[in-house]
């Protein structure tokens, strides 16, 4: 069984730094793998994180959630299958839609092969202040932010 953790949150929050520090302290006895969205062109987080301890798989071009999530499947269905990793990280672009991503990863035909565990949100401590961001109804949280 898989575990997966979803880190979320706007551009710039820091989803690539804190999953930089995960890598960092990645047990040694353990084989993770990791699934990021890249919106440009350019797959800048695929550049920072390759070669760091873990198989990387990139969703170019766009939300992985669109489409009905069709090139998260593919690309979840293909790490699963040829890494098998004890733990995968999935970081969507921060103009993902996380909440579809969840329920994606929630579905019945994945229960026998991942165990969803903690989504992380980040934010940066200046956007408290912005209602934009704690009003936005695309992140997950189990409580109203501000």
């Amino acid at each position: 069984m898989t575990r997966v953790n979803v880190i979320t949150g706007f551009l710039g929050s820091g989803k690539t730094t804190t999953l930089l520090h995960l890598l960092n302290h990645k047990p040694a006895d353990e084989n993770w793998a990791i699934l990021v969205n890249e919106f440009g062109e350019i797959g800048i987080d695929g550049a920072l994180l390759a070669d760091r301890g873990a198989t990387l798989k990139e969703i170019p071009g766009g939300c992985m959630c669109c489409v009905n999530g069709l090139p998260l499947q593919v690309g979840l269905n293909m790490l699963l299958k040829q890494a098998k990793p004890d733990r995968l990280i999935i970081e969507p672009t921060g103009l993902g839609h996380p909440k579809q991503l969840i329920n994606m990863l929630r579905a019945a035909v994945y229960q026998p092969w991942i165990q969803l565990d903690a989504t992380l949100t980040l934010l940066d401590p200046h956007q408290l202040a912005d209602a934009r961001v704690t009003t936005n109804e695309k992140l997950p949280r189990s409580t109203h932010c501000g």
